[in-house]
């Protein structure tokens, strides 16, 4: 395994942490009284504010970047993780959004990238993704959905949509000429026009909502919406969309984690099952294996 590779692994893995945080910190404020409007706002100004000196440098539309591209990074990245993640939460709980939201990634990004980009996948790491599949549903996708009640099923639509969205993301950012800071930082600022005109249509109210816990879920969007986005654009580009992707399969399982540790959600034997069987999954469907193969051959 070349130093690039562990690297990326590395990256990757941060990519799970952060989006972890993000997905439990997110889901309590917006239990706690912090609505949509409010969060895609502070995701907005924070992402750019951060980026500034990347926009500055590359302008409002690199050259020779290609509109459908644009497009669908911006809605993929910006617009799914604005409005269809906090939209979830407010019918399903912070728990189950780990399972529908980044433990689906991997299959989505995996599909994509066989219809789209004409990617092969071995059987071999198929295997790897029925585990990820398998594992994800022992986790939780299995109680989240026979216990389903009132419009939680609308949450898990919106968990799944948003992945499904940004994984259009990993697609399109591949082969658009733009660094991850770059396509950071673009899809940021071109978020604030649709955030203001949210805020103008519906308002906006922090009151309810403590400074400590707003600085907070302000580091949670910043970390979501520019760290992991660049963490896991270098990791898709130096493994490639599919298994760049098989890692974050690992997200589920911190977040089932999280949510007994400080939502006070106690994970089940089933959730520490598909725990294991998502792991086993995450490291056959990232091709490890075969490279070794290869190597010793």
């Amino acid at each position: 395994m070349t130093r690039s590779t562990v690297v990326a692994i590395l990256a990757a893995l941060l990519t799970v942490g952060i989006w972890a945080n993000f997905l439990v910190t997110t889901g309590g404020v917006v239990g706690a009284g912090l609505g949509i409007v409010e969060l895609a706002l502070m995701r907005a100004v924070t992402c750019t504010i951060g980026l500034a000196p990347v926009i500055w440098r590359i302008g409002l539309y690199p050259k020779g970047l290609e509109f459908w591209r644009f497009l669908i990074m911006t809605v993929g990245a910006g617009i799914s993780f604005m409005f269809f993640m906090p939209l979830g939460f407010t019918f399903a709980p912070p728990a189950d959004s780990g399972i529908f939201a980044p433990g689906v990634l991997p299959l989505w990004v995996a599909v994509l990238s066989w219809v789209i980009l004409g990617e092969r996948i071995s059987s071999t790491r198929i295997a790897g993704f029925g585990l990820i599949a398998a594992g994800v549903f022992a986790v939780g996708g299995y109680d989240a959905l026979s216990s389903a009640s009132g419009g939680a099923w609308i949450g898990y639509l919106c968990f799944s949509g948003g992945s499904l969205m940004f994984s259009f993301y990993a697609i399109a950012q591949r082969g658009s000429g733009l660094t991850a800071l770059e396509a950071t930082a673009l899809i940021s600022v071109w978020c604030i026009p649709i955030a203001v005109i949210a805020t103008l249509i519906y308002g906006v109210d922090f009151a309810g909502i403590s400074a400590p816990v707003l600085a907070w879920t302000a580091l949670a969007q910043f970390g979501s919406g520019v760290v992991a986005i660049v963490t896991y654009t270098f990791a898709i580009m130096r493994l490639g969309p599919s298994q760049g992707s098989a890692f974050i399969a690992l997200t589920p399982v911190v977040v089932a984690l999280a949510s007994d540790i400080f939502l006070d959600q106690p994970a089940t034997t089933l959730t520490w099952v598909g725990a294991g069987i998502v792991s086993v999954g995450v490291l056959i469907a990232s091709g490890i294996f075969e490279k070794r193969k290869v190597a010793a051959a």
